[in-house]
């Protein structure tokens, strides 16, 4: 692997015809979203959780709103001063630059809103999503990888960057640590053992998916002492860092407050 790596150097463009590029990034987020989709699907229908028009209906909200809210979060939560000076830039999603907490935040915001109109178990669903969302990031991270984009400090035995790609301190390093391997990996796990949870169906509505928000903030929080691309800092803590304390406190708040305190003896 260590060979592969520090003798090929990934090129974003699969191909051309005319002014029209095939990136690897768009087709490895297309796999990355169908892969998902498919995983959530098949436990919904399995389960009688939705029928197959609710599916339908379903995804293909989930899955657009997810999308305007990973970009969304890119350039709000992110980049915001560049977009504000580079607005044809906004758009430009095939250049890479999708974020994993504007793609929750507002496909949370979507489950929420459809489980009410359409009286589904909102804990269900999102139990049901969770499996598939840690599989789509770990497909998905290979994209990054295609860019050259969102790797890791210098390291002798890493993957090389081209020097357009390199942050500014080290332009005269050549290898980094393949961040997104190390993340495409712990996703991955996580799927397996969310996958394995659900299967077994023992625990309450909401477990599941409290386990991958936290699971998923622990990675992200620790994986960010590596990498090395531009964020803004808040109190001393890289963006991604801070939103992941943000998570990890929001769903331990819910957990202890609300979902697993004891019901009142006259309710019971």
């Amino acid at each position: 692997m260590e060979f592969f790596w520090q003798n090929y150097i990934p090129y974003p463009v699969i191909f051309s015809l005319g002014p029209i590029s095939v990136r690897w990034y768009g087709l490895i987020l297309v796999l990355a979203i169908i892969a998902a989709a498919l995983v959530v699907a098949r436990y919904l229908l399995k389960n009688s959780i939705l029928d197959k028009n609710q599916l339908e209906d379903f995804t293909f909200y989930t899955v657009i709103f997810s999308l305007i809210g990973a970009r969304f979060g890119h350039v709000v939560f992110f980049n915001f001063s560049y977009y504000m000076r580079n607005l044809d830039e906004v758009i430009q999603v095939w250049n890479g630059g999708m974020s994993i907490q504007g793609a929750v935040l507002f496909g949370l915001i979507t489950v929420i809103i459809w489980a009410r109109k359409h009286k589904v178990s909102f804990w269900k669903l999102a139990d049901a999503i969770v499996p598939g969302l840690a599989l789509g990031q770990a497909i998905g991270r290979w994209g990054n990888y295609f860019n050259q984009e969102l790797f890791g400090k210098p390291v002798e035995w890493g993957i090389p960057i081209e020097f357009a790609n390199r942050e500014y301190p080290y332009l005269k390093q050549e290898y980094f640590h393949p961040t997104f391997f190390y993340e495409s990996v712990l996703n991955f796990s996580l799927f397996l053992v969310l996958f394995f949870i659900l299967r077994k169906g023992k625990l309450k509505p909401g477990i599941v998916a409290m386990i991958y928000f936290i699971s998923y903030a622990v990675i992200r929080f620790f994986m960010e002492f590596v990498r090395i691309d531009i964020t803004p800092i808040v109190l001393g803590l890289r963006m991604p860092q801070f939103i992941s304390i943000l998570a990890i406190v929001a769903v331990l708040v819910y957990m202890f407050a609300f979902y697993l305190r004891p019901l009142p003896k006259s309710q019971k």
